[in-house]
């Protein structure tokens, strides 16, 4: 308690400090679509995830909204204040919490999705918005949600203070959400470049629309390969792969540009070996039966750890992948082994990287 007295001013400025000034503001949904469209109100700032509902869970909200079943406060940051002059593309808000809802919304109101799987007024199962009697569009236009909006002078982190605060009882972010969230830095920029490559997207067999890329799994995929290869990452570590990742990904965000354009053009030169001396889907998983190989998947996180470090090892040595070695691994019981079971296994991890590596 002594120690707490003679801290108190330093306790006092800090609670000022973070505090978070706030005002509640009511908007109807037809105003909310309108800011939405013009971009005053941003849907997708850096630290949101991708939007992940079903057109039901997105149907059961326009339900509860015609219905006028209340529904949770929105969560808007005021980026730029009301009387500063900007240019017409930059935003006045984002949105902190409550993006799922907001985007069912708009593509409701923008015919995006059919209502599906409706209980209450299942006669408007099937219906787009544009399908709608009068009196349900007026309702739906004029229906009202409670925005929390927060002041335009809060600092940046606590903004993404409060995005995990709000977001630790909703639906569990997925790990790298949470990262994109909290490990701001230009590595983060990178990895989001780096998932868009062609090459790499074809190599893991990443459809655009996958819920793979919805999870943001393409994402930390490229800090996998980092984490994993960079100076031989892998051997530092112990279990907890979550945690490993997010340890490099914070590591990796305060490298310099020199360094990460090296990143960059490093791992665009694997990707682009792997395609050529392995196959056209070099994580691919086989299995042997009697010396014949069959395909098992055609992409596999087990898989991906060996191949990328058996190809950045041929990629900086300039050394060749043998032809079909590659694919003969699984040939080899202990290799296949390796792939099997727990993917974030030390002792497995290890093993796999090890005879694949062993190749060149």
């Amino acid at each position: 308690m002594t120690a707490l007295k003679d801290n108190l001013d330093q306790l006092q400025s800090k609670a000022k400090e973070r505090t978070v000034k706030t005002q509640t503001i009511e908007y109807d949904l037809e105003t909310i679509v309108k800011k939405i469209s013009r971009k005053i109100i941003k849907l997708n700032p850096e630290y949101q995830r991708k939007h992940r509902w079903s057109n039901e869970a997105s149907s059961k909200l326009i339900e509860s909204l015609v219905l006028n079943i209340p529904v949770p406060f929105i969560y808007i940051s005021q980026d730029v204040d009301v009387d500063e002059e900007t240019d017409d593309d930059v935003s006045r808000y984002s949105v902190i919490d409550g993006q799922q809802r907001l985007t069912a919304i708009y593509n409701f109101f923008n015919n995006d999705y059919p209502l599906t799987d409706l209980e209450v007024l299942s006669p408007l199962n099937g219906c787009l918005y544009k399908d709608l009697p009068p009196f349900l569009i007026r309702r739906l236009e004029e229906r009202t949600v409670r925005c929390l909006r927060i002041d335009s002078t809060i600092d940046q982190q606590v903004k993404y203070d409060i995005f995990e605060r709000l977001n630790s009882g909703s639906v569990k972010l997925e790990p790298q959400e949470l990262r994109n969230a909290t490990c701001r830095g230009p590595f983060k920029q990178l990895t989001k470049r780096l998932s868009k490559d062609p090459i790499f997207v074809a190599n893991a067999n990443l459809a655009p629309s996958s819920k793979r890329v919805v999870k943001m799994e393409d994402e930390e995929l490229v800090l996998r390969y980092f984490a994993v290869t960079y100076k031989d990452g892998y051997k530092e570590y112990r279990g907890g792969f979550k945690r490993f990742l997010t340890d490099k990904m914070v590591e990796f965000n305060k490298l310099s540009k020199d360094e990460l354009k090296g990143f960059e053009i490093e791992f665009k030169g694997v990707m682009e070996l792997l395609s050529k001396q392995v196959n056209e889907l070099p994580f691919a998983k086989y299995r042997d039966s009697n010396g014949k190989l069959s395909r098992m998947s055609k992409y596999n996180v087990s898989v991906f750890d060996a191949m990328i470090c058996l190809g950045k090892k041929a990629y900086t040595s300039s050394a060749k992948i043998p032809k079909n070695a590659a694919i003969n691994l699984f040939k080899n019981k202990e290799f296949f082994t390796a792939c099997e079971g727990s993917v974030n296994d030390v002792s497995k991890l290890t093993k796999r990287i090890a005879i694949a590596t062993d190749l060149v």
